[in-house]
């Protein structure tokens, strides 16, 4: 939520929950202003028991009111009243999408690991089985090679003439065409259209990622999400839980959820519709939403206890609710955000010819071939001269 002060004593109101909260104090019509917590908390219990941030200043009577993405809680509840809620919410990550992989490797892409090591099977088990089954007997190395170049479409150079062992070649035909058409095709279009990385898409990939040091997770100072994870049943979220409280990865309820929280190796955690407010249309972002949540959970404005507009401010908000009004806020801040960042970032695609760097891994391994080849001819002209040489001395 933003809020600034304008000349004359008016505020501006910004973000989704100021603007919503611009519609609900004209409802009111009723005089107010604004105080903010020192700690910049959303709230959690001392052990004394007394509270922080907003639901402590609700709690302390200094404030009547407090909202900003406030879930109810029973800890809560017994500090501080709570509203009709205006928006049911899922408690999820966001994290920006890794960008563009290089091309140098993507003649490895086509295929998964699994069918890379499954086509390699299949090479030696046919090639193994040619040598026992047919009539011509040839080299096992000379099998493996044939069948390898049918597959980079080849012709096979074996001759033999029996029933049997043309339904076994004409098998391994088929088989080779379809391999190698789907290869031919799926390499062209990771050429011609950038590939992108795979992104962190759940909070057990999240947590397996923070264990190993290459990614943060950060979530908001005082929220109750960090109690959750800690007293999940799921062990990936303890350990993910663990990590924040332990690294301190927190953000402040007044602060921007920027690049600084979200990158490509952090990830924020905390109610979908505040994080969409940074990322802008899920569909048309940059960014990648989890595809699982830690809860599900209602937005609610704390209200102190015995608040004599109590009643006035339910009917308020179950009015607007039927309205639609928070949702079309949200729509209109999501979608403002979205075009400011676009213009900013705007990009003229052009149609570019391949270059050498993204055919650079073939080429790399065609020099690891040419020098394999290299050594392997100098060791045929070498090895024989020593052997020579040995000869001679023998000799008497």
């Amino acid at each position: 939520m933003e809020l600034k002060q304008m000349q004359g004593g008016k505020f501006e109101f910004g973000g989704i929950e100021g603007k919503f909260l611009e519609v609900v104090l004209k409802a009111l019509k009723s005089c107010y202003e604004f105080i903010f917590p020192e700690d910049q908390e959303w709230g959690r219990l001392l052990p004394d028991g007394n509270w922080t941030g907003m639901i402590g200043k609700v709690q302390t009577g200094e404030a009547d009111i407090a909202i900003n993405f406030i879930s109810p809680s029973m800890e809560r509840m017994l500090a501080v009243d709570f509203s009709t809620p205006y928006l049911v919410d899922e408690i999820r990550f966001v994290i920006e999408k890794p960008g563009i992989v290089s091309p140098a490797l993507a003649f490895l892409y086509p295929f998964s690991y699994t069918l890379w090591i499954t086509c390699g099977v299949v090479l030696l088990l046919m090639a193994l089985a040619m040598f026992f089954l047919l009539d011509v007997r040839y080299p096992f190395v000379y099998l493996f090679i044939q069948t390898f170049g049918s597959i980079s479409r080849q012709p096979l150079c074996i001759k033999d003439i029996s029933l049997r062992n043309r339904l076994l070649l004409s098998t391994w035909w088929f088989f080779a065409v379809i391999i190698s058409f789907s290869y031919s095709a799926v390499l062209l279009s990771f050429l011609t259209i950038p590939i992108e990385g795979e992104p962190i898409k759940t909070f057990e990939e999240l947590s397996t990622a923070v264990s190993k040091g290459t990614h943060k997770c950060f979530t908001s100072k005082g929220s109750s999400n960090l109690r959750m994870m800690l007293h999940s049943e799921k062990e990936y979220m303890k350990t993910l839980g663990k990590a924040i409280e332990d690294k301190g990865w927190y953000y402040k309820y007044n602060e921007v959820i920027d690049s600084r929280y979200i990158n490509p190796t952090s990830a924020s955690l905390g109610p979908k519709s505040m994080l969409q407010i940074n990322s802008g249309s899920e569909m048309l972002s940059s960014m990648q939403f989890s595809t699982d949540s830690l809860l599900s959970t209602s937005i609610i404005v704390a209200m102190k206890k015995k608040f004599q507009l109590k009643r006035k401010l339910n009917l308020i908000i179950s009015r607007l609710n039927s309205a639609g009004m928070y949702q079309k806020i949200l729509h209109d801040e999501s979608m403002k955000v979205w075009f400011d960042r676009q213009s900013e970032t705007f990009e003229t695609e052009t149609i570019n010819p391949l270059k050498l760097s993204d055919l650079s891994g073939a080429f790399v391994i065609l020099l690891v071939g040419y020098g394999l080849s290299f050594i392997a001819f100098m060791t045929e002209i070498i090895v024989p001269c020593f052997e020579k040489r040995q000869l001679t001395i023998l000799l008497p």
